[in-house]
């Protein structure tokens, strides 16, 4: 976890250009002109009692030709060890500490961060509408899912999902791949005639967003015969043809 906020600012660097979906404006960050806000209350240690929240804000100042320097873009990251974390009460929770209603000037991006549960199936449509924001706002959900970290971005379009991957994600790239990698080239179900693997699923096992997984698992279906991507009533699946096992 200590990635997640260690790093945070880092990420932001190398963004180095948020954007203002409101104004259709894009800011530099400067790392020497900022406002942050913070919260920390608990404990993980052994000792603790296992209750944890965490909360970061940066907002990147802009200083025109003429004018005081004002806050243009701000990002939020919210940590919370607790369970039933990805709620749409909690990520009001978090638009409420980013003071984002009350400064409609300032666009607010936001990373809403927590543990995977163990039975969790994803998010259901009422966390998704929560997270697509409000005028002047947007989140996405960072669960941590052991090996790994998964980014689930709004899907309206408002701001490019790379974007929160960016801001958000503490686990290099490079690991992601190795891991899916790793985990197509291992799968039962593509080594039996006609044996498929749901891409979603797939991104499950590997704790990987979903759109990474189908850029490689089509990248392994190109480099494997008889391995194919389709999309089968709106579900995309990875699938060995029926009529060609795996050459020995």
């Amino acid at each position: 976890m200590q990635g997640l906020f260690s790093g945070l600012e880092s990420r932001i660097i190398r963004q180095r250009m948020l954007p203002h979906p409101g104004e259709g404006s894009l800011y530099d960050f400067d790392p020497n002109r900022v406002s942050r806000r913070s919260y920390r209350h608990g404990d993980l240690s052994p000792s603790g009692t296992g209750a944890f929240a965490r909360r970061e804000s940066i907002g990147l100042l802009h200083k025109p030709m003429l004018g005081l320097a004002t806050v243009k873009v701000c990002v939020v990251l919210d940590f919370s060890f607790t369970k039933r974390r990805f709620t749409a009460d909690a990520i009001q929770e978090t638009v409420r500490w980013s003071l984002a209603p009350l400064r409609p000037d300032i666009y607010f991006i936001m990373g809403i961060a927590g543990v995977r549960e163990d039975d969790s199936l994803g998010h259901s449509d009422e966390v998704m509408r929560a997270i697509s924001g409000g005028p002047n706002w947007r989140a996405s959900l960072i669960e941590y899912a052991s090996p790994g970290w998964s980014v689930t971005p709004p899907n309206d379009g408002a701001i490019l999902p790379a974007l929160f991957e960016n801001l958000f994600d503490p686990e290099p790239v490079d690991q992601k791949v190795a891991r899916i990698d790793a985990a197509l080239a291992a799968a039962n179900e593509l080594k039996e005639p006609g044996g498929f693997l749901l891409i979603d699923d797939l991104a499950n096992r590997v704790a990987v967003g979903k759109d990474l997984v189908t850029d490689r698992a089509m990248l392994y279906a190109q480099r494997t015969p008889g391995v194919d991507v389709k999309d089968v009533g709106g579900d995309l699946i990875i699938q060995r043809d029926r009529f060609e096992s795996v050459r020995a």
